[in-house]
């Protein structure tokens, strides 16, 4: 034994901490919803707007630009008590620099000719290009009054009419009213039309991809015990924030497919050589090819099921994904007349480029297809990939590496993953999901101001119903002229109802804002503190099974096992513990001290851990007793290690608990000498304390835990000093503090 060891030995007393004795160093109880508030002002609104720049019309002659990072916030016209007393919203204007460039074209008259053209098919070919790629100000365009058809490719008599465009540019900039924002108040709360409304926190899956196996079970009776047979089914899923959710399954044949809601199974070759690569590189990278070729060879087992074709190119695997996707549709379609129908006979020359924009908007389309930062890294950690977190749409490395990772797993060479881990699983606050709500109200401007500066440029090219004749004007449109000099304004094309219209919606009728629980401060506290698995996005009551019910070894220090509601609810809401906090990604935290050569280093402060990160450490339990310089007894310590419990010396123990009340909730601390409870009676009385009405005359309790002051504090129900200071003066009208801040 070494000097300092015997000397930490000498001066080692049974000195336990107080669970509570860092009480008023916990985080603040309602930062949750503050925080996320706060973000959603500094970058979730930019953010918004930016993937919406620019928008313009279908000929690019008006752009309408945001510029987001210069807006402003009006102050509101009620402050929360007005809005309160006079039934109105505790919203804020919301203004942004708009830039509109106009290109108008003013069209000069020349005289008509006729004149002979042999290949119609090239003029219409040179025509649309004009008239959709214009460099030069001023230039000559031509363009079809009659067509008389006398056969396809034959020569055709054609009477053009020529004009000259002049082209100029116009740029507008004002400050543009985009709609209403409602602000959160001190409490962490928002008010509309006098109501005072909470966004609960909403846990979901976290985007990635995430590998688990289901176990088939074939009985041969319905009384049998055993089953007959079973086989195991491994797959993928490809899990995205907004977009379509993919799934690469092996069948119990090990035949690998692509499947989506409402589309065919895609066989992964075909599906592999559309998304860009050649097969010879799916062949070579593919730990096992036969995972890919079984299903394009001949079944000696079934002699009458047709093989799937082989296919080497990107076209061809298009045209087959084409017609797999929409055999169904075209079924459906009247029969085909290559003569008469113009558009049928496109939809069959193009299969092939209709089957590249299908999969492009599906996985590589950044407006339709966002894995968001975390997702990416997700992919990158999981499938060993170096791709940068800028792009959050698939890659064909990323389908590639899932393949080759899925037959890994099905060998025994991978692990599958806990869907249930929290490490699996994040926070959306309210900021997150007033930002999603915020998107989808500018999806909704963005369409109004396409169709209205798409109407305005009355820009408009004739439409051919048969190829080689011309569509026969109709009454309404005779009359109509085209309006070749007109004048776009901003304030014509903005429109603050598809903004606003999306908010009310989210506040008013998503079962993720509700009416905040009033009854007493700790309803209040924990109504804001809670979480909810429900929602846009999450599970429901009827199809949630106990595992998602359940508790994880991984909630400890950041979900409360006791604190859930009772019936259908039960496991899917739940309530966050009292020293968790929600980090910038969306995972829980959980906070430790840190130990070095057996001894707590309390001063160095404190070290968050989401579920991943505490894998990685050694963590002993937080009720240990400690010497006076706070070293841990010289014996066989209990630690957690992953989710296995040993013990090790206190040498090897890198990190220790900060308190005892580290993994239950605000509310379940409130209860004395809780642990000598039974788990069924303290979830009752956890949830009861919500229920208790507040008394006129308030008193300290008898027996409390020490943080019934905190509690009451952290909900806003008492008043609260900027600084700290002493204080000096207190009547019933005012308490004075001296501060040497102030």
């Amino acid at each position: 034994m070494t000097i300092k060891e015997l000397c930490c030995d000498l001066v080692f007393k049974k000195v336990k901490s107080q669970p509570n004795f860092n009480k008023y160093f916990i985080t603040d109880f309602v930062a949750i919803q503050r925080k996320s508030f706060y973000t959603l002002l500094e970058k979730g609104i930019i953010e918004e707007f930016s993937k919406r720049n620019p928008i313009t019309n279908t000929k690019k002659t008006i752009e309408l630009f945001f510029y987001p990072n210069f807006y402003q916030l009006t102050p509101p016209k009620y402050t929360p008590t007005q809005a309160i007393i006079k039934s109105k919203s505790y919203t804020s204007k919301l203004y942004i620099p708009v830039q509109l460039t106009d290109q108008t074209i003013k069209i000069k008259k020349f005289k008509q000719k006729k004149e002979k053209i042999k290949n119609l098919t090239g003029v219409l070919k040179n025509n649309f290009q004009t008239l959709t790629t214009i460099q030069s100000r001023t230039y000559d365009e031509l363009y079809f009054n009659t067509i008389k058809r006398h056969g396809i490719g034959s020569d055709s008599a054609l009477l053009l009419k020529r004009q000259s465009f002049t082209r100029s540019k116009i740029i507008k900039l004002k400050w543009v009213y985009i709609g209403d924002i409602p602000l959160m108040t001190k409490r962490g709360h928002f008010i509309l039309n006098g109501c005072a409304r909470v966004i609960v926190n909403q846990m979901i899956r976290s985007p990635g991809i995430y590998y688990q196996k289901k176990i088939y079970e074939n009985f041969a009776t319905k009384w049998s015990e055993k089953p007959e047979s079973s086989f195991t089914r491994y797959y993928a899923d490809l899990i995205c924030n907004r977009g379509t959710w993919l799934r690469i399954e092996m069948d119990k044949y090990n035949k690998i497919w692509a499947q989506m809601k409402r589309v065919p199974k895609i066989p992964m070759m075909w599906f592999l050589i559309a998304v860009g690569l050649t097969d010879k590189i799916v062949l070579k990278s593919i730990m096992d090819s036969k995972f890919l070729l079984y299903n394009l060879q001949e079944d000696p087992l079934n002699p009458k099921k047709k093989p799937l074709p082989y296919v080497k190119t990107p076209p061809a695997a298009w045209t087959k994904i084409y017609n797999l996707v929409f055999s169904k549709k075209l079924k459906k379609n009247t029969k085909l007349n290559k003569e008469d129908s113009i558009t049928l006979q496109k939809t069959i020359e193009l299969k092939s480029e209709q089957g590249r924009k299908w999969l492009f908007n599906k996985f590589m389309n950044p407006r339709t297809y966002d894995l968001g930062k975390v997702g990416r890294i997700n992919f990158n950690t999981k499938l060993k990939l170096e791709i940068s977190t800028n792009i959050t749409t698939l890659t064909p490395q990323d389908f590639l590496a899932a393949t080759n990772h899925l037959i890994l797993v099905s060998k025994g060479f991978r692990e599958l993953d806990d869907i249930d881990h929290l490490k699996n699983r994040r926070v959306r606050t309210s900021g997150e999901l007033i930002q999603i709500q915020i998107g989808i109200g500018l999806v909704r401007l963005e369409k109004t101001i396409r169709d209205k500066i798409t109407l305005l440029s009355g820009l408009s090219i004739q439409s051919f119903n048969k190829l080689g004749s011309l569509k026969k004007k109709s009454k309404n449109e005779k009359k109509t002229k085209t309006n070749t000099n007109y004048k776009v304004r901003i304030s014509n094309i903005m429109n603050t109802k598809p903004f606003n219209g999306a908010l009310r919606e989210f506040f008013g009728t998503s079962p993720l804002s509700q009416f905040m629980d009033q009854i007493n401060p700790l309803a209040e506290l924990t109504h804001k503190r809670r979480l909810s698995s429900m929602g846009p996005g999450g599970v429901t009551r009827d199809s949630a099974t106990l595992l998602i019910r359940g508790i994880h070894p991984s909630h400890y220090g950041r979900i409360c096992p006791v604190e859930t509601p009772e019936g259908k609810n039960t496991g899917l809401v739940n309530s966050l513990t009292a020293y968790a906090r929600v980090n910038s990604e969306g995972y829980i935290e959980t906070p430790f001290y840190r130990v070095y050569k057996g001894q707590v280093q309390k001063k160095t402060g404190l070290y968050f851990f989401s579920a991943k990160e505490e894998e990685k450490i050694k963590v002993a339990a937080p009720d240990l007793y400690t010497s006076e310089i706070g070293f841990l007894p010289n014996a066989s310590i209990p630690v957690r290690i992953i989710e296995d419990f040993t013990k090790i010396g206190r040498n090897d123990i890198q990190y220790v608990g900060v308190a005892a009340i580290q993994m239950i909730s605000i509310a379940t601390s409130l209860i004395p000498f809780f642990e000598h409870d039974d788990a069924n009676r303290a979830l009752m009385g956890s949830n009861m304390q919500r229920q208790a009405v507040p008394i006129l005359k308030p008193q300290r309790p008898i027996v409390g835990t020490g943080l019934e002051a905190r509690a009451v504090s952290d909900s806003g129900h008492v008043l609260t000093a900027k600084y700290s200071g002493i204080v000096t003066y207190i009547s019933s009208n005012k308490i004075i503090v001296y501060s040497s801040l102030n």
